[in-house]
């Protein structure tokens, strides 16, 4: 239960938000750095607080935004840990998702590799597990491979069957935050991402507080309910919501019926901005 509490956890602060050998995928053009937006958020960091049921900051998790090493690239961060008693019991778990991004010749952020990454225990006795994702969009391949304890457990070429855009979590989450896709508050937003099995679409919708959620969405930010495939965060629905404050961050997401946790929260705890950030 606390490896799953830990992975909803993670993805919540996203949404309120290497190892193995990998190809990355060549841009076919990279859009000035000076005059992408995405550059007002490099070196932003925000820090959460999760908790669920009747234990409260059972995890605290960070997401962040870097430049990448290659020139015009830039890193997204997500990463969990859990903390206290949940720690003990986790043996230290980290939960660590990292998505390589680049500006697409339509001026979207879009993967070249993204990541899920979880770390267990320590020293010589740390256990690890990776699955990643590259994206070569000339050729339209994706290669997938899934690592274990640093050997090689899966390693396949998948088709890209579109022609059209393509996000993982992460990069979804910073177009949005670019306001990309259009406001929050103007209708559905349908995002097209990536899965062994095809592509599939996250959609971001406005809704109002009900009475059942007031006391804790209050505060005047938008609210938005996402709607996701209900294996991401194992869940009995496809629903979660996420308020968004005046510069689209977001400051607090439940995730909805978390099969045997209920309701999972997640709350903004600081924001380091990007002025106060040192390159």
């Amino acid at each position: 239960m606390m490896k799953k509490l830990l992975v909803i956890g993670c993805l919540t602060l996203f949404l309120l938000i290497g190892g193995g050998q990998v190809f990355a995928a060549v841009s076919t053009q990279i859009t000035p750095l000076a005059k992408h937006p995405i550059e007002a958020l490099v070196g932003e960091q925000l820090s959460y607080d999760v908790s669920f049921l009747w234990f409260d900051r059972l995890a605290i998790g960070t997401i962040k935004l870097t430049r990448g090493e290659q020139p015009g690239t830039y890193v997204a961060l997500l990463e969990a840990r859990t903390r206290g008693f949940a720690a003990f019991v986790t043996e230290n778990r980290i939960e660590r998702y990292q998505t390589v991004m680049e500006i697409g010749p339509d001026g979207f952020l879009r993967p070249l590799i993204f990541s899920s990454h979880t770390l267990r225990g320590e020293g010589e006795n740390q256990r690890e597990m990776e699955s990643s994702y590259s994206f070569d969009f000339e050729q339209r391949l994706v290669k997938f491979q899934k690592i274990k304890n640093h050997v090689i457990k899966a390693d396949k070429v998948l088709p890209l069957e579109t022609d059209g855009q393509v996000f993982d979590i992460l990069s979804a989450f910073y177009n949005l935050r670019l306001g990309s896709f259009g406001s929050f508050d103007q209708g559905k937003i349908h995002l097209p991402t990536f899965h062994r099995k095809g592509i599939e679409e996250i959609v971001v919708a406005p809704v109002k507080i009900s009475n059942e959620e007031k006391g804790f969405f209050a505060g005047g930010n938008t609210l938005c309910k996402v709607l996701l495939d209900p294996e991401i965060f194992q869940t009995n629905g496809r629903d979660l919501l996420i308020s968004f404050d005046e510069n689209n961050r977001p400051q607090k997401a439940v995730v909805k019926n978390v099969i045997g946790l209920g309701d999972v929260k997640g709350v903004l705890r600081r924001a380091v901005n990007p002025v106060a950030q040192v390159d």
